[in-house]
């Protein structure tokens, strides 16, 4: 009984850090402190955003082929530098988000994830809901995304890095000309 009691607690004060990792992800990209964001990416990231597929009676199926982007380290390397030039077009002016991460589960183990590489003893498997909000300019056009997100987390030191990311967006059709942020 006390072992499982302590086990319960483990785990509780896992979720705790995993939530405080994903909520200081949210401040980071919502101050635009992109660098500081880029130092929680592995080196070995899969970072990535199926299309959603309209099938008939199924209300989540994703594409295995077609992506909003399927990045990995050297190009979302790219992507932050990028925002620190002339050439990010697409962010002029800079969008404005709030990011909101709700429901976050942890598991512990490769159960969770469909079809993907077994998790190594310092992984994580993570799934929780995101919602942003963006607006720009002084117009006051504003859109949302909302989407669950499907993370494997890897401990470094006292935090964690983002060594697998996919992001499943609620919405089939995008309400904007582009995704410039990170989500």
């Amino acid at each position: 009984m006390l072992a499982e009691r302590e086990s319960q607690l483990e785990a509780l004060l896992v979720e705790r850090e995993v939530e405080q990792f994903l909520y200081e992800e949210a401040e980071l990209l919502d101050n635009r402190e992109l660098h500081a964001w880029f130092d929680h990416v592995a080196d070995d990231v899969s970072y990535r955003m199926p299309r959603r597929l309209m099938r008939e009676n199924t209300a989540s199926v994703f594409s295995d082929s077609g992506y909003y982007f399927n990045e990995d380290h050297g190009s979302l390397k790219a992507r932050v530098e990028r925002f620190d030039s002339e050439y990010a077009w697409a962010e002029r002016p800079p969008t404005r988000t709030r990011r909101y991460v709700t429901n976050v589960r942890v598991t512990r183990d490769g159960e969770a994830l469909d079809d993907g590489p077994a998790l190594a003893d310092d992984e994580l498997f993570v799934e929780s809901n995101l919602l942003v909000y963006l607006s720009r300019g002084d117009s006051d056009a504003h859109t949302f995304y909302s989407a669950r997100r499907e993370d494997v987390l890897r401990r470094r030191g006292d935090s964690f890095e983002i060594a697998d990311r996919e992001i499943r967006l609620d919405q089939t059709v995008l309400s904007t000309d582009n995704v410039s942020i990170f989500l």
